[in-house]
């Protein structure tokens, strides 16, 4: 029988072999190149840089200027307040009869989302009382608002307490009277809760008010009668900030009777074991004074934004570093408002802030502004280049509308004073109004050009002691070159 060879055969895929190595760098090389195609490459990430802005998001239902605000759990809440607006373009009693202020009821709130943004607004249960220039605290799931004013100009001012419950959805419950009553009616009054009592700060009460009273918050939510403390503030505080901070609280400016201007003191304390305020000590004063303006604290600082200073609105922040025993570092400016701005809400929820409602120059707003703090305590976001431009352009739009003076007319009495001057203005109408804006040298004569501004009905002038029926604030005079 025939014997057939039997060869051995060398497995093509065997380790080890040039064949296989050959192979496995042919693999190889092509697993490179096809990792390298542009198809599969991931488009990069977009460049993010700090921008010291803020950025616009869901304006409320209603205008408010003066208006209650809170905020808990990722929800805001705003509270009554006064809207109305200007009609521009005017001066004299087409205007004043136009700036008549609603003072308002109704409530609303909203939910902020994962990227700060806030929701829609939804319109929340009215208050029983028309309020304005008041303010709200909350304890526990019961929130209060307390004080205010409402009819023409504010001058109903106001001693009742309502109470709603923040129901587990965030929503509001009806709100009920208080039986218990302020001594002391108070506009512009400001709260604080520490412990189980609900503090009232200052106001006005027929006199601007340095004095502090406190009701104790009982079990079922229900406020106890309400007890003024002996010891005063070291100034009287009207249209001011109050941060609570350091275990007391600060009060942050206010408005000066005697100059019609701001002030810049700054002063605090906390209470002692029978929940009165210990002595009130003066703190680090502002660099501006202000009055009408919003305050927040924030990681170990606290905040003093916009406001008005005499006729200026003012979109100036600065900021100060709170220490253990309430002392406060020299203030710092810091990122500015998008715009001037008085009688707005300043809330803080998380690393985030926001600015709702407020008044100017041009009138009220239902604006919503908002921004995040960074670890220096400075104010702005991180802007994607596209963000960056679009800020760019807002800003110029602004700064050409910041630059219009709408208004024209000839000097023909000025009262110059320490902080304003009270310029008596004919119109091409015929038509005489009287300006305050801040004091400079002018000539009666003169032709000048002016901006809208804040106007104000039945004035009186604490410096001249002198009643004006009408009178506009304003921030700024321009001279015009021909003169009649």
């Amino acid at each position: 029988m025939r014997t057939i060879p039997v060869r051995r055969i060398t497995p093509f895929c065997r380790p080890g072999t040039t064949i296989t190595r050959l192979a496995t760098s042919i693999l190889v090389a092509a697993l490179v190149t096809f990792s390298s195609w542009p198809l599969a490459a991931k488009p990069a990430a977009e460049t993010r840089k700090w921008l010291a802005a803020w950025k616009e998001t869901t304006p409320m239902l209603e205008i408010r200027s003066g208006a209650a605000h809170y905020a808990t759990n990722g929800v805001i809440y705003m509270i009554g307040g006064i809207g109305g607006d200007v009609v521009k373009g005017k001066v004299g009693a087409d205007v004043a009869a136009s700036s008549a202020r609603m003072f308002l009821r109704s409530t609303e709130y909203a939910r902020i989302g994962k990227d700060g943004e806030l929701s829609g607004w939804t319109a929340g249960p009215e208050l029983n009382l028309e309020r304005g220039y008041f303010s709200a605290a909350a304890h526990n799931n019961h929130l209060y608002v307390v004080g205010g004013a409402h009819g023409p100009y504010g001058k109903k001012l106001l001693d009742s307490v309502e109470r709603t419950e923040i129901r587990p959805d965030g929503s509001l419950g009806p709100w009920v009277m208080e039986k218990n009553r302020l001594n002391i009616p108070r506009r512009c009054v400001k709260l604080a809760i520490i412990g189980d009592y609900l503090y009232a700060f200052g106001g006005f009460g027929g006199i601007l008010l340095d004095t502090v009273e406190r009701a104790e918050i009982l079990p079922d939510g229900t406020l106890g009668e309400w007890l003024m403390a002996t010891d005063r503030m070291t100034v009287a505080r009207y249209i001011h900030g109050v941060e609570r901070a350091a275990g007391g609280v600060f009060m942050i400016g206010g408005h000066n009777k005697e100059t019609g201007g701001g002030i810049a003191a700054v002063e605090w304390s906390k209470p002692g074991d029978d929940g009165f305020f210990q002595p009130w000590a003066r703190r680090t004063p502002l660099q501006t004074a202000r009055y009408g303006l919003a305050t927040a604290t924030h990681n170990g600082f606290l905040y003093a934004i916009g406001g008005l200073s005499g006729a200026t609105y003012l979109d100036s922040i600065e900021r100060a570093r709170i220490g253990k025993q309430g002392q406060l570092s020299a203030w710092e400016y810091t990122t500015p408002l998008p715009s001037a701005r008085e009688g707005a809400s300043a809330l803080v929820q998380g690393d985030n802030i926001y600015l709702l409602g407020g008044s100017n120059q041009d009138g009220f707003t239902n604006h919503v502004s908002y921004a995040t703090f960074n670890e220096e305590g400075e104010i702005g976001f991180l802007a994607t280049p596209a963000e960056i431009k679009q800020y760019q352009r807002r800003r110029e739009a602004a700064r050409g509308k910041n630059s219009e003076m709408p208004h024209e007319g000839t000097i023909s009495k000025h009262i110059r004073m320490t902080q304003y001057s009270y310029l008596q203005v004919r119109m091409d109408d015929g038509l005489l109004v009287w300006l305050a804006a801040p004091a400079q040298e002018l000539r009666e004569g003169e032709r000048i050009r002016f901006p809208n501004g804040a106007i104000m009905k039945n004035f009186h002038s604490n410096s001249l002691n002198r009643d004006f029926p009408f009178i506009i604030f304003i921030s700024e005079v321009k001279r015009v070159a021909d003169t009649r």
